[in-house]
């Protein structure tokens, strides 16, 4: 049964089972119940801080408006610009399971091709308001600390995400995609519908 499931979470994938993979451990394809929970504490050592300040500092509608820029975000947006171009969109069912969004809804159709330009912007843009929507708040607020807190820990997530996550994340056209270019061509001697969407000549097989 287990390898059923892990098999289900490369659905893109050419090969029948992950044993002798050269890819197994360097990308994110079968991914583990820590890696989803890696990735959520450190989300949340950025959530503590913001919401006791946004709270602390009275700012109800503040905190209403980043909830609905958040929900069409994860709940829309981020599938469109960035999810849909990753083999994780290929799985069966309604539901993302990644590392990153599981759960989140699958709702625009799964495109293989690569990101483009204004998908990168338009993502960085919108994740650039999300976590950064605290400072002129804080700023306003006189709410130094918090400020410094909410800082620090966003910038010990993107660095902790870049050396951990990020290096084998799964979705190659990733603006922040760290994988080495020799994973990336083992990744496509196994997608052959991800070489074709790329424009890619497939890679001799090892």
């Amino acid at each position: 049964m287990e390898n059923i499931l892990e098999k289900m979470t490369a659905a893109a994938c050419s090969q029948s089972e992950c044993e002798e993979c050269e890819i197994q451990g360097k990308l994110l394809c079968v991914h583990k119940p820590k890696d989803l929970i890696d990735f959520y504490v450190l989300f949340m050592g950025w959530a503590i801080p913001f919401f006791s300040g946004m709270i602390i500092g009275k700012f109800w509608v503040g905190i209403m408006v980043w909830f609905v820029l958040a929900i069409f975000f994860f709940g829309y947006l981020e599938a469109l610009v960035l999810c849909r171009h990753c083999p994780h969109y290929a799985e069966e069912g309604f539901w993302l399971r990644c590392h990153a969004n599981w759960g989140l809804p699958k709702i625009p159709k799964m495109n293989p091709r690569p990101m483009n330009s204004f998908e990168k912007v338009a993502w960085l843009l919108y994740i650039a308001v999300l976590f950064l929507y605290y400072i002129p708040f804080f700023v306003i607020s006189k709410q130094w600390l918090l400020l410094t807190l909410t800082s620090s820990a966003m910038i010990v997530a993107g660095w902790t995400l870049q050396r951990t996550q990020c290096n084998r994340c799964y979705n190659l056209s990733c603006p922040i995609n760290r994988v080495p270019d020799d994973v990336k061509d083992s990744f496509f001697r196994h997608y052959p519908e991800f070489v074709k969407a790329w424009g890619r000549t497939k890679p001799d097989s090892t």
